[in-house]
């Protein structure tokens, strides 16, 4: 299986991504690339010769405001970790009401909070280690832990509750 390295969805576009080196690979097409940061958020990008000043706010879950040349776009990106759970068809509609569930079997390998916790909306909440690689779980919303269901060590399957976490 094939993963590119990233998916970026402005609008209806779909675009593939992944990088080699100095060249970024586009839907397949190889182009060189370099930036330069020029202060938090705010970069010189030269693609195939050409020097675009980008700017960059993220909005969270992923989605970002990328400006280009002046023109101001919103961009869903998904990593490859994300991507790989598109792939074996792990992806969920994600935490409901304050539970935190196992999007994929695997080995709890650190808890990041403890009962009684107050956590604010996508806090780290526990790192599970699945299909070889570490993925933060993270809050879906801000609130109380409630209550921890699992240990540091333990293995979880699919769908397995991990957290709940209740209204502050």
């Amino acid at each position: 299986m094939d993963i590119p390295a990233y998916r970026a969805v402005v609008g209806d576009r779909t675009f593939e991504l992944s990088f080699d080196g100095g060249h970024v690979i586009i839907d397949g097409e190889r182009k060189p690339y370099s930036i330069k940061m020029l202060r938090d958020g705010y970069m010189s990008l030269i693609v195939d010769g050409q020097s675009l000043p980008v700017s960059v706010e993220a909005l969270g879950g992923g989605r970002m405001e990328v400006t280009i040349a002046g023109r101001r776009t919103e961009v869903q990106v998904k990593d490859e970790r994300d991507l790989l759970v598109d792939a074996f068809g792990l992806a969920g509609e994600g935490p409901a009401g304050g539970q935190v569930r196992a999007p994929m079997p695997g080995l709890v390998l650190d808890l990041l909070v403890e009962k009684g916790e107050t956590v604010e909306a996508e806090q780290g909440l526990l790192v599970l280690e699945a299909m070889k690689m570490e993925n933060e779980l993270s809050a879906p919303s801000g609130g109380v832990v409630e209550t921890v269901h699992v240990e540091s060590g333990a293995a979880v399957d699919k769908n397995d509750l991990l957290i709940t976490i209740g209204e502050l």
